[in-house]
């Protein structure tokens, strides 16, 4: 009995930074990489071309949309004949150097059609010798049983990545290994990532401003700092490549605050209520600070509570601006 074919399927948008190390890692495990890349102006799509793992996609949908993309690649992925366990990875997500040699790993290879894997990030830090323990388990793998359909939990943004089984299913939390995430690699570079999602998830789902800061505002302590284990790192010995070698943080023009640049310019009677002007962004891109002077005070409010966002008072406060529709 033949292995099912391992297909990782990821959504690309100006991803060159870090591309190069996610598909050398990738490739040590993927029979299929699907590339579906949204217009990608610094390279990505040659990147992704020099590899012969990838098939590439065009997301030719200029606006953000989570659940849309993720269907391009379930679609892509499902016109590969055979067996196939279906993974969702984004390009700053790297499974772990000694992924391979955990029995978690055997049970993904041993996996059941319908079965769904739920994994576990590691946010490695700037120093390149501590991460951020994340506690939460996500479903990324789905062992493709051809007839679920991408439904289940699938919004415009954070949506599912897998087919979901609405159903009971077995259902297997990895342990032994982890998904690196580089989200906080490039400190600025998550900061504006932030701002964009709090701009898109206002626009698109009319969240509160409060709800918004509260979401993604950008906060960890030094005290949550772990050790990285560095059988973690692919390294020139094991792999051939050297994971930390292979990401590019010389480039700090983000797409995500281009696409704020525009809205500011479209659309700024919106875009001004939302807690986005930081003075890195005014600076960054000489702009005026067109806030009106009560959400100057609300947005000031949103920052100096950041890590008293449990607090009693505070949480009350909350609720009373969210009422008065902030």
């Amino acid at each position: 009995m033949s292995n099912p074919l391992l297909i990782c399927m990821t959504p690309v948008r100006n991803e060159a930074w870090i591309l190069h190390a996610f598909l050398k890692a990738t490739s040590l495990w993927a029979d299929y990489i699907i590339i579906a890349d949204q217009g990608s102006t610094d390279g990505s799509r040659e990147i992704a071309l020099s590899y012969h793992k990838v098939i590439l996609v065009e997301n030719k949908n200029p606006n953000f949309n989570e659940a849309e993309r993720q269907k391009m690649l379930i679609d892509k992925a499902r016109e590969i004949e055979g067996d196939k366990i279906l993974f969702g990875l984004d390009a700053d997500e790297i499974f772990a150097a000694n992924f391979k040699e955990t029995e978690d790993w055997q049970k993904i290879l041993n996996s059941q059609p319908g079965d769904v894997f739920w994994f576990r990030w590691a946010i490695i830090c700037p120093d390149k010798e501590h991460y951020w323990d994340h506690q939460t388990f996500f479903p990324w793998m789905f062992h493709d049983d051809g007839k679920e359909l991408h439904s289940s939990y699938v919004r415009n943004i954070h949506s599912m990545r897998i087919p979901y089984p609405i159903e009971e299913k077995q259902m297997y939390y990895v342990t032994d290994f982890r998904v690196l995430h580089f989200v906080s690699f490039n400190v600025k570079r998550e900061i504006a990532k932030r701002r964009f999602y709090k701009l898109v998830d206002y626009l698109m789902n009319n969240l509160s401003i409060v709800q918004l800061s509260r979401m993604y505002t950008f906060k960890k302590s030094k005290d949550d700092l772990v050790l990285l284990p560095q059988i973690w790192i692919h390294n020139p010995n094991t792999n051939k490549f050297d994971l930390f070698e292979e990401i590019d943080l010389s480039d700090n023009d983000f797409w995500f605050d281009n696409y704020i640049i525009k809205q500011i310019e479209s659309n700024l009677q919106k875009v001004s209520k939302i807690d986005i002007w930081d003075k890195d962004l005014l600076h960054k891109y000489n702009i005026v600070d067109q806030r009106t002077g009560l959400y100057k005070l609300i947005h000031w409010y949103l920052k100096i509570t950041v890590n008293f966002s449990n607090n009693f008072l505070v949480k009350l406060t909350d609720k009373v601006f969210k009422k008065m529709s902030f």
